[in-house]
């Protein structure tokens, strides 16, 4: 450099440090031609690398080692949680209490099997899981131990003389429970079950020989007064064991039990990355409670939402981002329990909550476990522009991560001590099962990040080789892509954000009407005509949920004009979609005249359900629990019409967490603007299944005598 160069290079020194200085730009920017997202290629980058999937296991493997589902465990949790939360620079970080109640908490808990040659089967202090939540203490020697099956049937225990006595069940315990110890008087439980009925599809019990299942002691299940009975759970193996040696003759077992049943509570640890933007939120959350390890269930999620904290927290001290418009909401809580207390304190805070992004499961090793990844859609009656966001962010993944090694190294999405897996990430409709469908019930439109099936769901096989950097530092990407967006999205990146959310909204909707249009087309002759309302119905669902998703780009500050002008087009495009559906009906050769209603339909047609203010979050269980006598009949109509329809359902290809649950999805639909009728024609657009009037009448008569539901417009 010259003497005569060095004022012109002072002068550019000082426009740089100026421009440094200043806040940096939003993330969001027009439709990336390379990457399809509506944020920045260069901060797509710096969310990639700065992002670390080794450092979320490292948080994994600390969370496994704690057992989460007794008081003190998830105490611990907790409070190390906060501590790294506030590490991560996490702001106004504290521990919530919840309503204090009867906790459960164990000492010893051991189980052998007696005589000449006795051994320990299995012990609390080894493996918290083999003693379940829930059971009483008890102290007992060379007591008869009794084979009763799977439990279930009245024949297993015909003849068994079980007052005093421990039970071996294959089964889930709970039927051995209410049978063997409160009906013939047995003291405790040993069951080899390992295989909850939503993963059934995915593996059998014996399948892996060595998990031992999960499972828990009901407090509902003892008459008042009862001693509380001890459940220990073992392996298949094990099971298979005892049941060799009854074989061969009598097994005594001696059992060891202390528990207590203290009075206290949990605690939900919140904190905010504050924004811009007063009165706004987005919501971040990920359930803390579970057994000891529950590696991917869900020590991945909590410690992935610590992870999203410190890249943000790092990007925004780099200047890289400007702090967020919206605050985030940074919660982690007992999952379905911590996030209906957290709505008790806090559905009426004086905050619009944009959006919600659950994290469950989100690290299972695709090939140790035989998992996938995969984002959920909010339900169709929550449209939302989190389905655009998230949609194009699995296109991109899949496209820049679909190779062991790709060509663009800066979008590639792996750990240091990671899989070079292949990315094959996946949309999927809307399923329940975590806190993302309470968030949905409550009118907050909610995302779920997982990682599912996994071979080793709910056991002790749940361990933190079973989960992959690589993964968490995917999913970790997915949700810092969409949870940017709703945080910083506003003005022109709004207006953005709307037309990724009609370009994508274009797609659902053709592949709405690809649907219904088959669907007319595999209807027999006779059926056209009834077929043909529900046809026409999940058309017009599908783009009234791209209509909704596009107005939610208004609320994130969008310039009207051009986003009406989407809706317009919308409107447009479902009038001359009903009419190719129309053209189809006809070309069948039959009229598509509808028969007269009969009285059913008409009560469906004439019943509006408004969900009453404080009931967001009210379930059929809870009816049910507390129905009178005189409605039980109805009850068990209901039920057996939400079991018909899951059955019918499974049948088809759905997935268990599609219709876990079904009787409160079906109510979500309740707005005070939908007839029963049309809640029906919704949900079969949502399901794909024809869902009784007579027994949705009966769903919502009994919600409306529970006071869940009242009626009007």
């Amino acid at each position: 450099m010259t003497f005569r160069s060095l004022p012109f290079a002072l002068l550019a020194l000082s426009v740089s440090l100026s421009a440094s200085a200043q806040t940096p730009a939003s993330p969001l920017g027009p439709i990336s031609p390379t990457t399809g997202l509506v944020l920045r290629d260069d901060v797509v980058r710096a969310l990639i690398q700065e992002s670390s999937g080794d450092r979320i296991h490292d948080g994994v493997q600390r969370l496994s080692l704690i057992a989460r589902d007794s008081l003190d465990g998830y105490s611990e949790a907790a409070a190390w949680t906060k501590a790294a939360a506030e590490a991560a620079g996490l702001q106004d970080v504290r521990l919530e209490a919840m309503k204090d109640g009867p906790q459960w908490r164990a000492t010893r808990g051991e189980l052998w099997v007696a005589g000449r040659h006795r051994y320990r089967v299995t012990s609390y202090a080894d493996l918290p899981m083999a003693l379940a939540t829930g059971s009483g203490s008890f102290e007992g020697t060379d007591l008869e131990l009794v084979d009763v099956g799977t439990g279930t049937q009245d024949a297993e225990y015909a003849g068994k003389d079980l007052k005093g006595k421990v039970v071996l069940t294959r089964g889930h315990p709970t039927s051995a429970l209410r049978n063997a110890v409160v009906k013939l008087g047995a003291v405790g439980v040993v069951s080899s079950y390992s295989t909850p009925p939503w993963n059934a599809p995915h593996r059998m019990d014996g399948d892996f020989p060595d998990q031992v299942g999960w499972a828990a002691v009901p407090r509902s299940l003892m008459p008042q007064g009862a001693r509380t009975p001890f459940l220990f759970m073992v392996s298949d193996r094990q099971g298979r064991e005892l049941r060799a040696q009854l074989r061969e003759g009598p097994v005594k077992v001696d059992v060891s039990v202390a528990t207590q049943a203290p009075t206290g509570h949990l605690s939900i640890v919140s904190g905010v990355i504050p924004g811009t933007l007063a009165g706004e939120e987005v919501v971040l959350t990920a359930h803390l409670d579970h057994y000891k390890p529950g590696a991917d269930d869900n020590a991945s999620g909590s410690a992935t939402v610590l992870e999203l904290v410190r890249t943000y927290t790092t990007l925004i001290r780099k200047g890289v981002l400007p702090q967020p418009v919206r605050t985030l909401r940074v919660l982690w809580l007992p999952e379905f329990e911590g996030t209906r207390e957290w709505f008790s304190h806090h559905g009426a805070d004086p905050v619009r909550r944009v959006a919600q992004f659950n994290f469950d499961m989100l690290g299972a090793s695709m090939t140790r476990v035989h998992s996938r990844f995969q984002v959920s859609y909010t339900p169709d009656w929550n449209g939302s522009f989190v389905n655009a966001v998230s949609e194009s962010t699995v296109a991109f993944m899949n496209r820049f991560n679909g190779v062991a090694y790709p060509p663009r190294k800066d979008f590639r999405i792996g750990s240091v001590t990671g899989s070079q897996d292949p990315m094959d990430a996946h949309m999927e409709r809307y399923g329940r099962g975590s806190d993302h469908q309470l968030f949905n019930d409550h009118g907050i439109p909610g995302v779920a990040y997982s990682t599912w099936p996994d071979d080793a769901y709910h056991t002790s096989g749940d361990r933190p080789e079973n989960v992959d950097p690589t993964q968490l530092h995917r999913a970790a990407f997915a949700g810092l892509a969409g949870i940017t967006v709703a945080a910083w999205a506003e003005g022109m990146g709004a207006l953005e954000l709307s037309r990724l959310v009609a370009v994508h909204g274009a797609k659902r909707v053709a592949e709405d009407e690809f649907r219904a249009r088959r669907e007319l087309a595999s209807t027999p002759a006779a059926q056209v005509p009834g077929f043909a309302r529900l046809a026409r119905a999940g058309v017009r669902a599908g783009y009234q949920r791209e209509r909704d998703a596009l107005r939610s780009c208004l609320a994130l500050g969008a310039p009207a004009e051009p986003v009406k002008a989407m809706v317009q087009a919308l409107e447009t495009a479902e009038s001359q979609a009903l009419k190719r559906l129309d053209a189809d009906g006809k070309a069948r050769g039959v009229s598509l005249k509808e028969p007269s209603p009969g009285e059913a339909e008409r009560k469906a047609r004439a019943f509006v359900p408004r969900r009453v203010k404080g009931q967001e979050l009210a379930s059929f269980d809870d009816l049910e629990r507390s129905a009178p006598p005189e409605s039980k009949a109805r009850v068990e109509t209901v039920k057996a019409a939400m079991n018909t329809a899951s059955t019918a359902l499974r049948e088809q290809g759905e997935s268990e967490l599609r219709f876990y649950q079904l009787a409160d999805a079906l109510a979500s639909y309740a707005d005070g603007k939908r007839s029963v009728a049309d809640i029906r024609d919704a949900a079969h657009a949502e399901y794909g299944y024809v869902f009784p009037v007579e027994s949705l009448l009966e769903l919502f008569g009994l919600l409306e005598q529970g006071g869940v539901m009242t009626r009007g417009r």
